[in-house]
């Protein structure tokens, strides 16, 4: 009976596949995928539908699973809407559902907006259709991938130790046919332009009265977009929330990815322009050794010479522009070493503290007795609303950057280019907005101020980050006070706005403060890549083999921090050529 080929996976796929490797001769490969995939395809071949079963791709998936789909809806589960038997990670039950494919929806869309369109699909699906079986629709599956959970329209759950008779099976799985059917007649007939409306409202008015910084972000990807530029929500949102946290990040990526393009445009379209003065670019030059350039020196008739940047912050300090904010765009940075032009910033931004008005403070820029103290000069302090973003190209005419810049920055990488997108509504203006100061300034300087805010939440983004560490500690790339601090404060901003949700907030983290400093050609780099592969992708491990980055690829489609996880298989690539590094 196929209910006994179900239970048999249920009570033994934990301990079957921890003592086999993955192979198609393995015993509980050969049940899941031949089997009970053959018992099942007996009964829905009658209905016209296909049988298909997977426990992995190279390795052992901790989420096992059963379809069937109408080749005329879908041919993959990759994709389209098909019924499928869903195994919980510890096994305890398995949920009969009519889900959803998300691999190619992120590809397309990306992750935020593929999950945006389940939701609505799902919502527009169960108003349309007859839920004969009485199926649940309150999505309260717990699988432990995320995707199926979101994706699923009905569900029933079978718990192992109360498995329900053949008979009763059998009549769950005629009923999901039966609404399955109905979903095919009802998208594939005349219906098929009013429910793919249904679709596109329910996605625009999805998320209505949320907070306003979300309302903020989504009219700021409007106006760049009405512009004819490619940015997502999910790219403009880490682009905020990297500021929120700290008021200098950089943009990295391939020439002509629209790095320096990107800061002007969220600058305009928060009202902060070169018109009001509050944007400016500052291109790098490869000659310079040293901060003249920016902070300014004496000539030989010991005035002082203000800098490109001691211009903008002067401006920027006044007390009656405090509460705008001011961008910099240091363009080509790394044309020069940071760390030779920069370290005063560098050192400078540490030292920030909020005095009894609640106002950001820093150092003096200069030390006591460079400038006279009646030299407007002299007291100069990095202001609170001062924001810089510097932009990178990685190749072999550049530097690359130290551990000392990489900790103190968020890194955002720009290497994937869209050609194919040529598709703009120049028509959907955005409304012109003016965001102040307080929508960027840092609300978090220490750990004991992110604990003040939400110590429960602190605590359970730092159970993460310790796993983390743990893994680089292998290889001495463990990391500091500092970057754990400032990986919880960008959560928590995140979490305070609900801009991204948390899986991928923490993904765009990993990307951003942990892979960068990532390099070297040692052996334990690959054990200490594999390990966070693993990490980023729980339910597909790879072990190191012949063909285990080929393992990592095939099973990409289930990682739980799926940007992370693809990139850490470009750098084991890199490994096997020779030498592992973040910008390769």
């Amino acid at each position: 009976m196929i209910t006994d080929y179900f239970k048999e996976v249920l009570d033994n796929y934990i301990e079957s596949k921890n003592k086999g490797r993955f192979n198609k001769n393995h015993e509980m490969f050969r049940l899941i995928n031949y089997t009970a995939t053959d018992a099942l395809n007996e009964i829905v071949k009658e209905h016209g539908l296909n049988a298909r079963g997977s426990c992995g791709a190279g390795v052992w998936t901790n989420y096992p699973w059963i379809a069937a789909y109408n080749e005329n809806i879908t041919t993959s589960v990759q994709k389209g809407v098909y019924i499928v038997y869903l195994f919980s990670q510890d096994m305890s039950r398995v949920y009969l559902t009519l889900n959803q494919g998300c691999t190619n929806l992120k590809k397309e869309l990306g992750t935020r907006a593929a999950k945006e369109s389940m939701i609505s699909t799902r919502e527009v699906i169960r108003n349309s259709l007859d839920n004969a079986g009485g199926f649940n629709t309150d999505n309260n599956l717990i699988i432990g991938n995320v995707d199926y959970e979101i994706g699923s329209i009905y569900y029933k759950e079978y718990l192992s130790d109360d498995f329900p008779s053949e008979e009763e099976f059998i009549r769950d799985l005629k009923n999901m046919i039966r609404i399955y059917d109905d979903y095919y007649n009802l998208i594939y007939t005349k219906d098929t332009e009013s429910i793919n409306d249904q679709i596109e409202n329910e996605l625009n008015t999805q998320g209505s009265g949320k907070r306003s910084m979300k309302n903020n972000i989504n009219n700021i990807y409007r106006s760049i977009k009405s512009r004819g530029y490619i940015f997502t929500y999910e790219d403009l949102s880490n682009f905020y929330l990297s500021l929120k946290t700290k008021p200098f990040l950089i943009l990295a990526g391939i020439s002509g990815t629209g790095k320096s393009k990107l800061v002007k445009l969220f600058a305009e379209a928060i009202g902060a322009t070169t018109s009001n003065n509050q944007y400016s670019i500052i291109s790098v030059k490869p000659d310079w050794n040293d901060s003249t350039e920016l902070f300014g020196y004496k000539n030989i008739n010991d005035e002082f010479i203000p800098g490109q940047l001691i211009r903008v912050i002067m401006e920027a300090s006044k007390p009656e522009n405090l509460n705008k904010p001011y961008f910099v765009c240091l363009d080509e940075m790394n044309l020069a070493r940071v760390e030779y032009y920069l370290s005063e910033y560098l050192s400078i931004i540490e030292s920030r503290y909020f005095d009894e008005n609640n106002q950001l403070l820093t150092d003096r820029i200069f030390p006591m007795g460079y400038l006279p103290e009646d030299n407007p000069y002299a007291n100069l302090r990095i202001p609170e609303n001062l924001y810089i973003i510097g932009t990178v190209n990685m190749d072999d005419t550049t530097f690359a950057f130290s551990r000392k810049v990489l900790d103190r920055v968020n890194t955002i990488e720009f290497s994937d280019v869209r050609l194919d997108i040529l598709d703009f509504d120049f028509a959907d203006s955005a409304e012109e907005i003016s965001l102040d100061n307080s929508r960027f300034k840092t609300n978090c300087l220490s750990i004991k101020d992110a604990i003040e805010i939400d110590e429960k939440y602190v605590n359970r983004i730092n159970k993460n980050i310790i796993e983390i560490n743990n893994i680089m500690a292998m290889g001495n790339k463990h990391f500091g006070y500092r970057v754990r601090d400032e990986i919880v404060f960008y959560m928590l901003e995140n979490k305070r706005y609900n801009l991204l949700e948390e899986h991928i907030a923490f993904d765009y983290q990993i990307m951003q403060k942990i892979l960068p400093a990532i390099t070297g050609s040692d052996r334990v780099i690959k054990d200490i890549l594999i390990d966070l592969y693993n990490y980023c992708n729980p339910s597909n491990h790879i072990i190191d083999g012949i063909d285990y980055i080929k393992y990592g690829e095939e099973g990409l489609e289930t990682a739980l921090y799926m940007n992370s996880a693809n990139k850490i298989l470009m750098m084991l690539r890199g490994y096997e050529d020779g030498f592992v590094s973040f910008w390769q």
